[in-house]
């Protein structure tokens, strides 16, 4: 089953500068069931560093996929990657990582989004759904667009942008099938509260 509650990583932004290990464990603790791992400045030993200190995590039912970096997920047999229009395609990703790796796509429409699932992958994010500071400047699409955009694309959607607990119930009435974050579970003060109330948000609305 494709994971509900995804927390993606994004340097400093994603961890409010704290240890990103520590900030991804809490996150599991409360809830994560998936952490996109979204560090393009990690060096291949710093790349090793982390995955060694996080692996156990996926002993508690934690996937961990590399955003873009197919080479990680193969080293380190990571559970898959997450992709998006400027790298490496997906049918070249499935290919790669076979048929039982996860593999995500970042779409910002609904034709980007049933193109990616006929491609091939697993699970879609649609953004931004609220303003976002990871996208300054970039109009928020609302619920209405989600609801929309989702028609037809075949593959479990995950909201992603300005998404908070409060807004996961509108989210999933729009028909997505869970939440993706950054600031909102990596940079609260608890992280694992944090990461928790989305759980439950999504316990209470999941249709």
């Amino acid at each position: 089953m494709i994971p509900r509650l995804c927390y993606i990583t994004d340097g400093e932004r994603g961890t409010g500068g704290r240890p990103l290990p520590k900030v991804i464990g809490d996150a599991v603790r409360g809830g994560v069931e998936l952490v996109v791992l979204r560090e393009p400045q990690l060096e291949a030993a710093d790349w090793g560093r982390l995955l060694e200190q996080i692996a156990p995590l996926r002993q508690r039912g934690c996937r961990l996929v590399a955003s873009r970096r197919l080479d990680v997920a193969r080293s380190w047999g990571l559970d898959g990657v997450h992709l998006a229009k400027d790298a490496v395609a997906v049918r070249e990703a499935r290919l790669w990582l076979g048929e039982g790796a996860l593999i995500g796509y970042s779409a910002h429409s609904g034709a980007e989004a049933r193109q990616a699932a006929a491609d091939g992958a697993s699970y879609v994010t649609l953004s931004p759904i609220y303003e976002t500071g990871s996208k300054p400047g970039v109009a928020a699409r609302g619920c209405a667009w989600l609801a929309r955009e989702i028609r037809g694309v075949g593959v479990p959607v995950l909201a992603l942008g300005g998404l908070t607990a409060r807004r996961t119930r509108d989210v999933l009435a729009a028909g997505a099938w869970g939440v993706a974050a950054v600031s909102a579970i990596g940079g609260a003060a608890d992280v694992e509260a944090a990461a928790r109330e989305f759980g439950n948000a999504l316990k209470e609305n999941a249709r």
